[in-house]
């Protein structure tokens, strides 16, 4: 590693780590990470501006970082130029003095290789933008052993120019050891050294904890799985953080993650957090996916003055002609929509400006 780099990456670990205190240096990488929903228009183009619209919310409420895109979108259906587009004008949009959350490109790919890719996309941005951003990268999806998830990190390590949050479970290779995980923090220690706990089963807890006391090596454990288990891992295993799919409530989520910082001192903690899970039921209520970013979250983010429509981009079926592309809509029924309605006028107390469609 040159000595220009290394100077690089200093500066950039220096900054995550300082705590905002009236000047330049930035938040440290801790407290809620909500990824943004991705928004389409009807001729199923990235809506851009809206885009920029959401992470201007969700940094408006607080949130320690702005995440985009979803891994699935970014191996699925994001086109490289789309992936430059959004990333672009969400830097620019960081780069302007009142943008405090850490943006944060999501960085996977089938392979190492193309994961490498995005990163150096990163590093151009960062410098194009004057901006500091950070990475969530989980393992590549054709890593089959440790060896090639530790040898993936490594050669992340040396082209990232800021700092790296893994995320430890990708559904397809196999599981890292917390032991390989600290190795690299301690290799690479201002690249590495925050970690998306996202393990199956009965495991994400116990290797939480491994985590959290592997610190100083190890800066900030952040939990996931849609913060369904925030609650326990932030009182009682010592996360800082959540990464989760859930810009619509990025204020409630902020709410939550100070009532956790300071012990629940006005006694509304357990509240909040239960209305925010009354949320994430509305999947189940009407039948779909209460873990999807999408379906009626996406009523979430009209009603809340960010989305214009509920259109989700697909690939179009097989032998249709001519078209790549195919776009679904969210129906609602009267009674449905009274539904979420309700719900959000409960969480009222608890966003911000006390409002479900905050006015700057």
């Amino acid at each position: 590693m040159n000595f220009e780099k290394t100077m690089r990456l200093f500066l950039c670990g220096a900054m995550a780590l300082a705590v905002a205190s009236g000047g330049a240096a930035e938040r440290p990488l801790r407290g809620p990470f909500p990824l943004l929903v991705t928004p389409w228009t009807a001729d199923a183009q990235l809506d851009v501006p809206t885009l920029v619209k959401e992470a201007a919310f969700v940094n408006r409420c607080g949130a320690g970082g702005v995440i985009w895109p979803s891994a699935a979108e970014v191996l699925g259906n994001l086109s490289m130029d789309e992936y430059r587009r959004g990333l672009d004008a969400l830097a620019a949009r960081a780069a302007r003095p009142d943008f405090k959350a850490r943006l944060t490109a999501v960085c996977p790919g089938r392979s190492s290789a193309e994961a490498l890719t995005r990163a150096r996309l990163v590093n151009e941005l960062q410098k194009k933008h004057n901006v500091e951003m950070a990475l969530l990268a989980r393992p590549p999806d054709n890593a089959t052993n440790e060896a090639a998830i530790v040898a993936h990190y490594r050669a992340l390590g040396e082209v990232a120019e800021c700092p790296v949050i893994i995320q430890t479970y990708n559904g397809k290779s196999p599981q890292q050891s917390v032991a390989s995980i600290v190795a690299l923090a301690k290799e690479f220690p201002q690249v590495y050294g925050w970690v998306k706990e996202e393990s199956p089963g009965g495991l994400v807890n116990g290797r939480m904890a491994e985590l959290v006391a592997a610190k100083p090596a190890i800066k900030t454990v952040f939990s996931g799985w849609g913060a369904k288990g925030w609650l326990y891992q932030g009182r009682r295993i010592g996360t800082e953080g959540v990464v989760t799919q859930r810009a619509p409530y990025a204020d409630l989520l902020v709410y939550i993650w100070k009532r956790i910082e300071n012990g629940d001192a006005d006694h509304t903690l357990m509240d909040a957090y239960s209305k925010l899970l009354l949320m994430y039921n509305l999947g189940d209520t009407f039948g779909s996916n209460s873990d999807s970013m999408r379906g009626p979250h996406l009523y979430v983010l009209q009603k809340r003055g960010i989305f214009t429509n509920r259109l989700t981009r697909v690939h179009a079926p097989k032998g249709a002609k001519g078209k790549k592309w195919e776009m679904k809509d969210v129906p609602l029924s009267d009674l449905e929509k009274a539904e979420i309605d309700a719900r959000l006028e409960a969480l009222k107390p608890y966003l911000l400006k006390g409002e479900i469609c905050p006015r700057d």
